[in-house]
């Protein structure tokens, strides 16, 4: 019986190289989400968090103030969105979508939702009415 010199893992091809997405192993994307209808009628809509720079999407700088303990600080993201966009799947084609590819070319990718209780991870993780 001779042996044949077989590969003991598949041969990958190269990984996906152009994006953004490659060039960091971790990205900070925010989304706030918009203002509850109880919150709307209450009189107070004073947004959490502002932008204050967005070059071509590439990065953010964001302006969080706290009303509760008036702490302002500011954090650098790679990307934003505000309370205006109500379109999750806009947050899954640039954020979630890309990462696909690259988990059949051996990649990791983890998408984890982060806030507070009623912040609204649950509903921007399930992309409601997506066709895929």
């Amino acid at each position: 019986m001779a042996f044949m010199d077989i590969p003991t893992t598949p041969q990958m091809e190269k990984k996906p190289s152009s994006s953004s997405f490659a060039k960091s192993k971790v990205r900070v994307i925010v989304r706030v989400r918009p203002f509850l209808p109880h919150e709307a009628t209450s009189g107070e809509q004073m947004p959490c968090v502002s932008v204050l720079d967005q070059e071509e999407e590439e990065e953010v700088a964001v302006y969080l103030k706290d009303k509760e303990t008036s702490r302002n600080e500011c954090y650098q993201l790679d990307s934003f969105f505000g309370q205006e966009d109500k379109n999750i799947n806009k947050i899954f084609e640039r954020e979630v979508r890309p990462l696909i590819p690259g988990i059949f070319h051996g990649c990791n990718g983890t998408v984890f939702a982060y806030g507070a209780t009623g912040s609204g991870k649950t509903y921007t993780m399930q992309v409601y009415n997506y066709t895929f």
